[in-house]
């Protein structure tokens, strides 16, 4: 049989066809930005034997398979899946021709798009073998004999090179087999070892990560030191060493607050730990599912330098360009607001039945003549005063917006100081921060520079200050660049060390707080220990963890969506998981909250201001509109809700009563009702 080597055929045609322009805007459906994952399952006679639950694990497998598919149809749809099995007693590869692979794997879904067509034919595999138990032994029967597992892994190679050109290319193992190659039994055992761990390499060398997920039984739990332990580098000599081990173990200095904070609710996993069952099996490869992608490659400028001479050209550290210290830098963007997207608009054709998506076409027409004008005649003015005339409207041709808007700064960050980190004030973060790191890739050393820089930092106590482009036709703005160091707990790392580059305002960007509340009367004794009653009572013992509060809106969008598309009963309400939990608040801290109230009602400071209020309002004229409702509690409403009085109210009290609960105010009256008591019933409940 011949040898399947991993060749990329696309590396020169990459290589000719790479752009050197380091400022080209970036293209946000770049191959760098897809992520390209093959799930490579074993299906030998153990994934096929039935367990406790009914099910077999080549079944749990393709769910997570089929799971996944789902998500990145939302999450990531550029992003490309596939699945091949190994160990079949049937073959089927159709990303090579024959002779470039094993017989022994079958590729039961091809690395392309994710698309619903596929994911729905995967669906209804497994909705058979629902039915049927033995459905996907007669489907896919397993190799009478074990199938070498670098054979298998070579086969995987082979099927990521076809591939589309992607950033991220991973392989999914799974097998619940921990000795494929006995020594005992098996003659080619020690030659297996050593080919799998020389596919390992090729796989190292090609950009392609391989993560394992073994799955144990309840009675015979994965043994990875029998075989897959040399293959992964993975042991479970230190697995379980006791409780008195899980400090965190950071370098000195390293803050580990974060770590502290957060212990007992990260999720400690080792590569190799094994799922039983399926719950466990989707959620780990859930958390691997989308890794993080580049938003910008840009040079980070840390220096101006003196003229060198031909012999100092070269530095060791970083490479000159300019007469300026840069090293590279990668982007990423760990928090972004997930929304909706945009609706396609399609219309119906005719001729053959389906959906074909409208395409916009956009045209400028001159106002008084009517006659259509190219992008040429059309230039972009800004009005300055009051008047409308031509004398008031300033042009610029797009080269000059350009200019001013990037005043003449090519694409990059550039450090202009260091500040004490004190100097950093809270409330200046106006968006979401970019987390950076070196690249050697460009300009070799940028990581020993990068990471000096970065261990000084923090010894020093230090943030720097800088002007940060991220890409072209976007206006620079003053950055602060905070050192991150690595925080690691039990030996696996919570923070990757690296910078955040945090956006600071302009003196444009900042309002002045209102005049009104510069003098308010402060809060007497008795008051303020009333409301560090209710704060002590309210006290949440662990730290605000985003991951346990998924958005109630877009799971409800998402699933009606995945229900539509694989013609399945549409879901109801999604559990909100982001409602506090009325009963408790009420139970712990409502006889606080009321002395609190009694206390501030009883201020004879209030009824001073409120007798001013009055006589101010009656001075101010008897013509003025009507005051617009608004409820200070609840208790009234609540009152009559218990009684099924609501549509006592007008529309505009029930308006006021919904900005109370902060519900939707859109609607006629039966729809307000009916809004504010599903709210009061799920706050009873």
């Amino acid at each position: 049989m011949p040898k399947a080597y991993f060749v990329d055929r696309r590396e020169a045609a990459r290589a000719e066809s790479d752009d050197d322009d380091e400022h080209e805007e970036i293209d946000f459906e770049a191959t760098y930005q897809k992520d390209v994952v093959l799930f490579c399952i074993d299906a030998g006679p153990s994934m096929h034997r039935t367990n406790a639950e009914g099910t077999t694990h080549l079944y749990t497998a393709l769910s997570a398979a089929a799971s996944l598919m789902e998500k990145k149809l939302i999450s990531s749809p550029h992003d490309h899946v596939g699945v091949m099995l190994f160990n079949c007693a049937e073959t089927l590869f159709k990303s090579a021709r024959p002779g470039e692979y094993y017989r022994g794997s079958y590729e039961l879904q091809t690395i392309r798009q994710v698309n619903v067509p596929d994911t729905y034919n995967l669906k209804a595999l497994l909705k058979e073998a629902d039915q049927d138990p033995k459905h996907l032994q007669h489907v896919l029967p397993p190799a009478e004999k074990q199938m070498r597992v670098d054979w298998a892994l070579a086969n995987a190679g082979v099927a990521m090179i076809a591939s589309a050109n992607a950033g991220s290319k991973r392989v999914f193992y799974i097998t619940d087999n921990d000795d494929p190659h006995p020594f005992g039994t098996d003659a080619k055992s020690t030659k297996a070892r050593t080919a799998s761990l020389d596919k390992m390499g090729e796989f190292r060398r090609i950009g392609v990560r391989v993560e394992p997920f073994f799955i144990s039984s309840e009675t015979l739990p994965f043994q990875i030191n029998k075989f897959y332990a040399d293959v992964f580098s993975q042991y479970d000599e230190d697995d379980d060493e006791g409780g008195e081990h899980f400090g965190p173990r950071a370098p000195k200095g390293f803050g580990t607050t974060s770590s502290e904070q957060l212990r007992g609710q990260e999720v400690r996993r080792h590569v190799w730990d094994a799922a039983v069952r399926f719950q466990e099996l989707e959620d780990d490869i859930t958390t691997r599912e989308t890794p993080k992608r580049v938003v910008f490659n840009l040079r980070f400028e840390l220096a101006a330098l003196e003229p060198a001479s031909k012999d100092e050209q070269q530095l060791p550290q970083a490479k000159t360009r300019g007469r300026k210290w840069q090293i590279g830098v990668k982007g990423y963007s760990l928090i972004s607001r997930t929304t909706k997207g945009n609706a396609v608009k399609v219309i119906v054709d005719d001729e053959c039945g389906e959906l074909k998506e409208v395409v916009t076409h956009q045209h400028y027409v001159d106002a008084n003549t009517g006659q259509t004008l190219t992008k040429e005649q059309v230039l972009p003015a800004f009005q300055f005063g009051d008047s409308s005339s031509l004398r008031g409207q300033v042009t610029f041709k797009s080269d000059e917006l350009k200019k001013i808007k990037s005043f003449g700064m090519l694409p990059c960050l550039k450090l202009l100081g260091f500040k004490d980190r004190s100097w950093l004030q809270f409330h200046w973060n106006v968006k979401h921060a970019y987390f950076i790191y070196p690249s050697d890739v460009e300009w070799k050393g940028s990581k020993k520079t990068f990471a000096a820089l970065l261990a000084s930092m923090v010894k020093k106590n230090k943030i720097g200050l800088g002007l940060f482009m991220p890409r072209q036709n976007v206006v620079p703005v003053f950055v602060a660049i905070v050192p991150q160091p690595e925080e690691v707990l039990d030996g696996q790392q919570i923070n990757p060390p690296g910078m955040q580059i945090i956006t600071l305002p302009y003196a444009d960007d900042i309002r002045d707080i209102p005049h009104n509340l510069l003098y308010t009367e402060g809060a007497n004794d008795e008051q303020v220990e009333a409301a560090m009653a209710i704060i002590e009572r309210y006290q949440k013992r662990q730290p605000f963890n985003p991951d346990h509060y998924p958005n109630p809106s877009l799971n409800h969008h998402y699933a009606v969506l995945m229900a539509t598309a694989f013609q399945e009963s549409l879901p109801e309400a999604v559990e909100d998981v982001t409602l506090p939990s009325y009963a408790s608040i009420r139970k712990r801290t409502a006889h606080l909250i009321q002395d609190w109230h009694d206390r501030i009602d009883g201020d004879a400071r209030l009824a001073a201001v409120a007798k001013s209020a009055r006589a101010t309002g009656k001075s101010s004229g008897a013509g003025t509109a009507k005051s617009k409702t608004s409820f200070e509690d609840d208790a009234q409403i609540v009152a009559l809700w218990q009684q099924g009085k609501l549509g006592a109210y007008t529309v505009d009290e029930l308006r006021s009563a919904c900005e109370f609960y902060r519900l939707d105010k859109k609607g006629k009256k039966a729809e307000l009702t009916e809004r504010i008591g599903e709210h009061l019933d799920k706050m009873t409940k």
